[in-house]
């Protein structure tokens, strides 16, 4: 064989294992979730400790504890620089103006890299945030291996998915039960919750022992555990607004706010306010009431399917013999899942590290060891495992476990009783796929209507909703100004995108059923 013939074999067999590097290394980006599981090599790409060094800054609800503090700056940093050579800044905004001042920040464009809200949220905030579609598929193996692909679908807008939802676990009537002091029940000669009026015995039963106990529940929320037994019929709320609702069974979008029941909720809310069981004090002041839950005097409020084990240990704090339990009025009714995942964490669209950002979310969940670091803190210094649960040696929080709570390394508290735990994992089952499941409702249609709406609905409803004014005395002067706030504008908008939503789904006929494999 002549050289040069040699010569073109050899660079042929040499142009070929490049394009094979190439193919596998920068392959063309997917679309969506779904074919991210096609990505093979990203764990080899994120493993190396990528260059250069950077501060990956991170908003994040609640007060920094001294003990995070701390953590953050020595062990979890000194790990975050030899696993992905970075370092993490937060920045803490307290929970009572965690909405107006994460908006502000987000809206001069200071350039802060991820930050956490609600999975309702991402709609809000699509506008400060980036598609991150191609960043997971690059960077992101572990959270598609331990997060199911139904919980990427719920915040796939315009086919791009825009946060990761980072908790994977129970989440049927979410918002829709109430947690209660267990140990106080059981004090006044009760066991469990059933109905509205066992709510109302327990607390005219502790203000006989001790009028210094608050029997609150949030009037921003709570709405649907009342609905399970205020109507028979299958409510979900769309929102966290408490405009509309969705029929279960007969997949029609309501109007909560004209409806019978919102009339049934402010009559028992106002009663409640005479009662004493609402108290004026807390009423519109969450500073206020997470100052009563912190110092262990509220005997009760919204639950939200796991508070019970995650409120176990500030309620603690202020009574050692404190329990806490979850009940679900009118139990023998479907439970809904709304969204597999109410947490949610987005990259902005300013953020100068988005693939670091996504690096470091990638990693929390890819060891046992790690997703254990970085909630719980140093085994021996900050927690210690006793019979297959966490004991905590501090009651400083650190990351907030709940945001990060996944099925595959989940590992009950040693603090919380094994009912509680129970309760936490059974409690998807008699649960359903929600018809509001995957819907977004875009707005930008309707923006300005939905401005002078919610501008109508603060001043005029919340006072109805929080049991302060008179429904027969208030409701038309509030209805009539929502209205020509252009309330029936956003309705007729919102029941043509969600009709032509339910079209897209073969089976969503009245009264179907989508359910979900309980494992």
């Amino acid at each position: 064989m002549k050289k040069p013939a040699v010569t073109i074999i050899i660079a042929i067999f040499f142009l070929s294992i490049i394009y094979m590097l190439y193919s596998e290394y920068f392959r063309p980006d997917v679309s969506g979730p779904q074919g991210l599981q096609n990505a093979n090599a990203a764990n080899e790409r994120a493993g190396d400790a990528p260059e250069p060094f950077v501060t990956l800054k991170v908003i994040m609800p609640g007060d920094l504890s001294a003990r995070m503090g701390d953590f953050v700056e020595n062990e979890l940093n000194e790990r975050l620089k030899k696993d992905l050579n970075m370092k993490l800044e937060l920045t803490y905004i307290p929970w009572s103006n965690y909405q107006q001042k994460l908006e502000l920040a987000l809206s001069t464009g200071e350039k802060y890299d991820l930050f956490w809200y609600g999975a309702s949220f991402v709609t809000v905030y699509k506008g400060y945030i980036q598609p991150l579609d191609e960043l997971l598929d690059r960077y992101g193996q572990d959270l598609i291996k331990h997060i199911p692909e139904e919980n990427f679908k719920q915040n796939v807008i315009d086919g791009k998915l825009w946060a990761i939802p980072s908790q994977a676990f129970t989440s049927a009537g979410k918002f829709s039960s109430v947690m209660v002091r267990q140990d106080l029940l059981e004090k006044v000669g009760m066991s469990e919750i059933k109905t509205i009026a066992d709510l109302e015995l327990f607390y005219e039963r502790m203000q006989v022992i001790d009028p210094s106990y608050y029997g609150y529940l949030e009037t921003d929320r709570g709405h649907e555990m009342l609905w399970r037994e205020l109507t028979d019929r299958n409510y979900s709320s769309l929102d966290e607004r408490l405009l509309f609702m969705v029929d279960e069974d007969s997949g029609e979008i309501l109007s909560y706010v004209e409806s019978d029941l919102y009339k049934k909720v402010a009559h028992l809310r106002e009663s409640w306010v005479k009662m004493g069981i609402i108290d004026k004090n807390l009423v519109g002041n969450p500073a206020a009431k997470i100052d009563q839950e912190n110092a262990g005097k509220l005997l009760f409020r919204v639950g939200a399917v796991s508070r019970a084990m995650e409120n176990l240990q500030t309620v603690r704090n202020a009574d050692p013999n404190a329990r806490l339990r979850e009940y679900y009025l009118a139990k023998e009714k479907p439970k809904f899942i709304t969204t597999p995942s109410n947490e949610a964490f987005m990259i902005t669209a300013a953020a100068e590290n988005p693939e670091r950002a996504m690096m470091f979310m990638n990693w929390i969940l890819q060891t046992q060891e790690n997703y254990n670091f970085i909630i719980y803190g140093v085994q021996g210094k900050d927690y210690e495992l006793e019979k297959g649960k966490i004991k905590q040696l501090t009651n400083d929080q650190l990351m907030y476990e709940w945001m990060w709570r996944n099925k595959d390394y989940f590992i009950a508290p040693a603090s919380v009783e094994d009912d509680i735990i129970h309760d936490l994992l059974k409690n998807d089952e008699n649960s359903r796929i929600s018809r509001l499941f995957g819907f977004h409702f875009n707005e930008a249609s309707v923006k300005n209507e939905i401005a002078q709406v919610m501008a109508v609905y603060k001043e005029k409803f919340e006072p109805i909703n929080f049991g302060l004014a008179n429904y027969e005395e208030y409701y038309q002067d509030a209805i009539t100004d929502l209205k020509k706030a252009g309330f029936d504008v956003v309705y007729t908008e919102l029941k043509k995108q969600f009709s032509e939503f339910e079209r897209g789904h073969p089976d969503a006929e009245p009264g179907f059923e989508r359910t979900i494999d309980h494992e």
